[in-house]
């Protein structure tokens, strides 16, 4: 791959295109993204913190935009990996307590499923069918294991074989199909719960963390990759000419190798071809191509927007932020997120998605 990013340059202001086999919701009701800074702000003024009194008219504006149907407030896997980072158990529950009372578990897919439904797109258009064609499936669902792009749902298994007894199961449940149905939800619901949750004590802790449980692994990968950033950062300090001319066209080749590359390597494989290079006709169709990616674009400008600072602190908040803004902004209504994200996205490709993105909370009620 890395050799065939030279033709990827000169990548500005694209149009979008939009994958099929990524169904979006009708619209009404409005899809409204909250970073999790938000909801801890919407969690203070549930609980009556005076720091949430300022916010005490959004949660109303918000709850009543769910009641009404107006607004569905969907939760990304950021949002999870996030909370799980929080050390007050305390804090964590009443964190869950207004997420559920507000999203009721909705969440929109990982950035990487849609970043496969997006290259997918691209390459059956230009390179045609793949020989092992990608399945078509819902931007917004429901529950934890969706929002990490895994498959939803408690199903019944046996330790004789290996097939899925769910329908048996609740054909024969003894008070009927309902019931089954109802018991299967509780336990989904138990299950969404206690992931926000985490341990209640220091006790049920150190039990989880001896059958493997790690709060801090997504974070550690988010480090990893803002390492990445942190050294291409230093690399533009060296030049500081790249940050004032060709800057996105540099971050357009680092995001097709390091964030995309390996799905777009297997498109073009599914396809019976090696290489970008014999994947399509046209190299300069090809860059287009790419850079009409939605999720892509909304990455490459924020992090474009972030290097054009020398003085920027690369985090692995930055990356967790940058990815849930990468699958939300394309495909939300309203988005609300920190001021440096959303200042790097109103910049340019908010506007062109037509996506309204806000700095602060209070901003928020008259956009439900």
């Amino acid at each position: 791959m890395a050799g065939s990013i030279l033709f990827l340059m000169s990548a500005h202001g694209p149009s979008h295109v939009w994958p099929a086999t990524l169904r979006s919701p009708p619209s009404p009701p409005k899809l409204v993204y909250l970073d999790l800074n938000h909801w801890v702000s919407l969690a203070r003024a549930n609980v009556g913190n005076p720091e949430g009194n300022q916010h005490r008219d959004v949660l109303a504006a918000c709850l009543d935009a769910v009641d009404r149907g107006a607004a569905v407030f969907p939760l990304s896997d950021a949002i999870y990996m996030e909370q799980s980072k929080i050390g007050s158990a305390r804090q964590r529950r009443d964190l869950r307590d207004v997420i559920e009372r507000i999203s009721n578990y909705r969440v929109i897919t990982s950035r990487v499923i849609v970043a496969q439904h997006e290259i997918e797109s691209v390459l059956d258009r230009c390179s045609g069918p793949s020989q092992d064609p990608i399945n078509t499936m819902d931007y917004l669902d429901w529950g934890v294991m969706r929002a990490f792009g895994m498959a939803g749902g408690i199903r019944i298994g046996s330790t004789d074989d290996d097939e899925d007894h769910t329908a048996a199961a609740r054909a024969q449940h003894p008070d009927g199909p309902d019931a089954f149905d109802r018991a299967i939800f509780a336990a989904d619901l138990a299950l969404n719960r206690g992931v926000l949750d985490g341990p209640a004590s220091p006790e049920e802790e150190s039990e989880m963390r001896a059958t493997g449980w790690d709060p801090r692994a997504g974070y550690r990968v988010a480090e990893a990759r803002a390492q990445q950033e942190v050294e291409f950062a230093n690399v533009l300090d060296a030049n500081p000419k790249w940050r004032r001319q060709g800057l996105r066209d540099l971050v357009v080749g680092r995001e097709l190798v390091q964030e995309v590359g390996g799905i777009l390597a297997k498109g073009i494989s599914d396809r019976g071809s090696t290489s970008v290079e014999t994947a399509f006709e046209d190299p300069d169709e090809a860059r287009r191509a790419l850079v009409e990616m939605p999720s892509f674009d909304v990455s490459v400008s924020i992090k474009t927007e972030y290097h054009r600072d020398p003085a920027h602190n690369w985090t692995a908040n930055d990356i967790m932020d940058i990815d849930a803004l990468s699958s939300t902004v394309p495909y939300c209504d309203v988005v609300v997120t920190d001021r440096a994200a959303a200042h790097a996205v109103q910049i340019d490709v908010g506007r062109r998605l037509g996506t309204t993105v806000l700095a602060r909370l209070i901003d928020l009620p008259p956009f439900l």
